[in-house]
């Protein structure tokens, strides 16, 4: 799904001269409720630095809260039903915190590139202003992963104390370049992106001012990103990083691996003993 729309994009750009917020669809479908699920959710909004209205969750775990959670999630769907792929953590006694970005979901105005920026940086400060004590776990996937790098470039968030970067891309441009070139009709033309994609939300630009820890995680089986994305950032790096590959995981379906998720719990519960300089490899979980 995700394939088609980005080269929805790419075609769109090149034959009719749209600009990526004129076309960024957004996604207000309403695919699951917090209603049909016995957990403590408590719907929030807030206001970015824009004044734009955006919509959240808080997922509050019945047990007693070993952190929070903060998920920023891809370009494609919304959070209603995205939040169901983070309940096993908090069964495992975690909170989560995850919101919609501008144009998604019951979040208002319009999708936008430049405005995503601004919705993640204002999602962070909100969800941690709703516990000021604990430190934050943050979560970026797919696109999610660009914007979370690009808001640790900027600034240092002291209360973050690790960064998860999901199948995250190196870039907008080189990203629709190579699924163009898989393609025989676009193949021609798989140098366009490199002249009309924003290059001041790059991954591989931000990913070396970022001071806080990083965890990158990534499928080799991505058709979207592929691991090589996620294995040039964690080169690019300059802090605390280790990076987990996937095997037969596709695109943002590491966490699916059961192997995956007993690791990661492992580590984020022993952040005072946090050690990052590692490559490990995931082999398919049966």
């Amino acid at each position: 799904m995700i394939y088609k729309v980005v080269l929805f994009l790419s075609i769109s750009m090149i034959f009719f001269g749209c600009s990526p917020k004129d076309i960024l669809l957004g996604d207000s479908q309403v695919y699951d409720s917090t209603k049909n699920y016995s957990y403590n959710f408590s719907q929030h909004s807030f206001k970015t630095d824009d004044k734009t209205t955006l919509d959240a969750i808080y997922i509050k775990t019945t047990k007693k809260s070993k952190g929070l959670i903060v998920v920023v999630n891809g370009m494609m769907e919304n959070m209603s039903l995205r939040f169901t792929k983070w309940l096993w953590i908090v069964d495992s006694g975690y909170d989560v915190f995850t919101f919609d970005y501008r144009g998604y979901g019951d979040s208002k105005a319009e999708a936008d590139l430049a405005g995503f920026r601004d919705d993640v940086a204002s999602a962070l400060k909100y969800a941690h202003s709703l516990d000021e004590d604990r430190k934050i776990i943050l979560v970026g996937q797919s696109m999610g992963g660009t914007y979370v790098i690009d808001a640790l470039s900027l600034e240092n968030y002291d209360y973050v104390s690790l960064a998860v970067i999901d199948s995250t891309f190196t870039g907008f441009a080189s990203n629709l370049s190579s699924l163009m070139m898989k393609t025989v009709v676009l193949f021609p033309l798989s140098w366009t992106p490199y002249t009309f994609s924003p290059s001041e939300y790059n991954a591989i630009k931000n990913v070396e001012h970022v001071k806080t820890p990083l965890l990158f995680v990534s499928g080799d089986s991505d058709f979207i990103t592929g691991s090589s994305n996620s294995k040039a950032l964690y080169e690019k790096a300059t802090t605390q990083k280790a990076i987990w590959i996937v095997e037969d995981a596709g695109h943002v379906e590491g966490f699916n691996n059961k192997d995956v998720r007993s690791a990661f719990l492992d580590l984020i519960g022993h952040m005072g003993e946090l050690k990052l300089a590692q490559k490990k490899y995931f082999d398919k979980s049966l």
